[in-house]
């Protein structure tokens, strides 16, 4: 009797053969209801895949992959550079992927020879999120906190980042408090608002909802929130956390707009010690969250998960950099 073939599998399916590849790997380029039809059929021929196929698939292909929503500006710039070098140093190729905010990452996750993901994708669904925990590809997390047989994470300690703005903001007297959030659904960006929410209630404090304004991480989005939040006459805070440096550095173009001085009349202090923070006038008073060394980490960690598998949480810590954009408020607000 012949052996039988994917091609067999594929006419008693009545579907082609690049489709019988797709459900036979697990591919979500084929729906559910095909999948099944295609391995109903397989069941009925007793189809038993390549083993030479499966081997080859297995190899080592020395490519990892790098799964992003941007790499445009220094910030991203930093941490690819830092994550290439490193592959190299191990010997990988990095190759980048840039995926649409609105699209899944899977399918190019699936249909690529890489050993290992490094995934910077804030937008993931909780369905995409359950598929890639458990994906036979090691992946690493820079935007989410989950560990696992083949996943870990590499993500900065963005809650005591938000902490620590808000108790230096307070220790200099401040009571009227100010966030300037960044990207909706992104680990950071609710982790720093967690934080600094969960500080200043501590100190009995609370945060203004109309406090809490849109930026995007972005230093044009920034501008316009507060420019608006100026524009209808709101009560100006006594001090400004922004949950990155482009932020705050938009903040403080509104401000000078409307002739209020910082930090005379408000205090600012932004999120990742970005070059431009030490050059503004004022210099920019930030939290140093040390961007290639994120590259660095997540690197190093998929290298190390390629072999080992079992995947941990690594969290790296910051530091606040006091320059010339906060003061001490002369009669604290109580």
């Amino acid at each position: 009797m012949n052996k039988i073939t994917i091609r067999d599998v594929a006419r008693e399916a009545g579907v082609s053969i690049a489709t019988v590849s797709n459900a036979l790997n697990g591919s979500d380029v084929v729906t559910p209801k095909t999948r099944e039809h295609v391995l109903e059929a397989a069941r009925r021929l007793s189809y038993i895949p390549n083993a030479n196929g499966r081997q080859l698939r297995a190899a080592k292909t020395h490519n990892i992959g790098l799964f992003v929503t941007s790499i445009t500006g220094s910030y991203y710039g930093d941490m690819v550079s830092s994550i290439h070098y490193v592959c190299r140093k191990h010997g990988y190729e990095l190759q980048i992927f840039i995926v649409d905010e609105a699209r899944s990452p899977l399918p190019r996750l699936k249909n690529q020879s890489i050993d290992g993901a490094i995934m910077l994708f804030g937008g993931l669904s909780d369905e995409d999120k359950e598929q890639l925990l458990k994906s036979p590809i090691p992946i690493v997390f820079m935007d989410q906190e989950t560990a696992g047989l083949n996943i870990s994470s590499v993500i900065y300690e963005s809650y005591e980042h938000g902490r620590m703005a808000a108790e230096y903001l307070l220790g200099l007297g401040h009571r009227d408090m100010m966030h300037i959030f960044g990207v909706p659904n992104n680990y950071d960006s609710i982790q720093r608002l967690n934080g600094f929410t969960d500080a200043l209630r501590e100190a009995g404090i609370p945060l203004r909802e109309e406090n809490v304004l849109p930026g995007r991480f972005e230093r044009a989005a920034a501008y316009r929130s507060m420019h608006r939040y100026l524009q209808e006459g709101y009560r100006l805070p006594d001090a400004v956390f922004a949950a990155n440096d482009l932020s705050a550095l938009g903040c403080m173009e509104a401000l000078k707009e409307y002739n209020i001085r910082v930090p005379e009349d408000i205090s600012v202090i932004g999120c990742d010690d970005h070059i431009f923070s030490g050059y503004v006038s004022p210099a920019l008073t930030t939290i140093r969250t040390h961007m290639e060394q994120l590259g660095v980490e997540a690197a190093r960690e998929i290298v190390r998960l390629i072999t080992e598998k079992e995947g941990r949480i690594i969290r790296l810590p910051g530091d606040i950099i006091v320059r010339h954009s906060c003061s001490i408020r002369p009669n604290p607000k109580t």
